[in-house]
């Protein structure tokens, strides 16, 4: 029997603003090309592209979520406005904590990058600049997807591109060793 391993591609970006004219783009070739796709999800960046993808027709992925908890009544519930309505898996974590440094081991940024197998970067704040200093320090393949103004203040190690088929390009090359069982 043969596993069909889709991978994992994290989007990472602004959790207030959406960059509809990114996440869109994004979400329909994540769907197209039949990977997984993985947010924070949260809104901004993360609600468009999760809505792009899980309305796309013929997706063979899944949308999966990366949920915050915090504890209440005993247990753990969803912080307040996660998840958004277009996660289909979400994935409860007991970390609430936002990043706070590029080392703070109680964030779930570490579980959004190291699921990944490959991560496409939008345009975001510090919670972002913090999942590709993880990305880097992981080593996970990594693409910085839009205005490079918008990338002033990220680190300068990781390919960045304006080109959605330049995007394309960046995965098919970043998750082939997955989807021949190489690498999980």
């Amino acid at each position: 029997m043969t596993i069909d391993r889709k991978p994992i591609i994290g989007v990472m970006g602004s959790h207030e603003k959406s960059w509809e004219e990114l996440a869109t783009p994004i979400g329909h070739l994540i769907a197209d090309h039949d990977y997984r796709l993985l947010t924070g999800a949260g809104g901004g960046v993360m609600t468009a592209v999760a809505k792009a993808f899980s309305e796309r027709e013929g997706r063979q992925g899944v949308s999966l979520g990366i949920i915050p908890t915090i504890e209440y009544d005993g247990g753990f519930v969803p912080r307040e406005e996660y998840p958004n309505p277009y996660i289909e898996l979400p994935i409860f974590v007991p970390l609430d904590k936002k990043a706070v440094g590029d080392t703070n081991p109680y964030s779930r940024n570490h579980v959004n990058v190291m699921t990944s197998n490959a991560m496409v970067i939008l345009p975001g704040e510090h919670g972002t600049r913090n999942e590709v200093s993880l990305g880097i320090q992981y080593k996970k393949p990594m693409i910085l997807f839009g205005p490079e103004k918008e990338f002033e203040s990220f680190p300068e190690q990781p390919m960045r591109s304006e080109d959605i088929e330049e995007v394309r390009e960046f995965l098919e090359q970043a998750t082939a060793k997955v989807r021949t069982g190489e690498v999980y």
